[in-house]
C-alpha cells in the first residue's frame, strides 16, 4: 500500500503546512483590520489625505481602551490563542 500511495506524497512537511496556514491567517486578519480602519475613518468623515494621521490617533485611542479593559491582556490573549491550533 505504501508503494501504491507513494506517487500521492507531496514531500511537504507538516510544519511547512502549519507555518503557511499561520502566515495566511495573519494576512487575512491584517486585511480585516485595514478594512475596519477604512470603514471607521469613513464613518468619521476622514479625508484620504488625513487617513495616516487618523490611524496614528486611533491606535492611541485603542491602546487606552485596552489599558482600561476590565479583563487583563494576558487573559484576553490566552483566550484568543486557545482558538488557534497551528502546532
Amino acid at each position: 500500500m505504501a508503494v501504491d500511495l507513494q506517487e500521492n506524497c507531496s514531500g511537504v512537511l507538516p510544519s511547512e503546512v502549519i507555518e503557511t496556514n499561520r502566515a495566511e491567517h495573519i494576512r487575512m486578519l491584517d486585511r480585516q483590520i485595514l478594512g475596519l480602519f477604512v470603514s471607521r475613518a469613513a464613518a468619521s468623515e476622514v479625508k484620504p489625505h488625513e487617513f495616516r494621521d487618523f490611524l496614528d490617533g486611533h491606535i492611541e485611542a485603542i491602546k487606552r481602551q485596552s489599558n482600561e479593559h476590565p479583563v487583563p491582556i494576558g487573559e484576553r490573549l490566552g483566550k484568543a490563542a486557545s482558538r488557534y491550533r497551528f502546532k
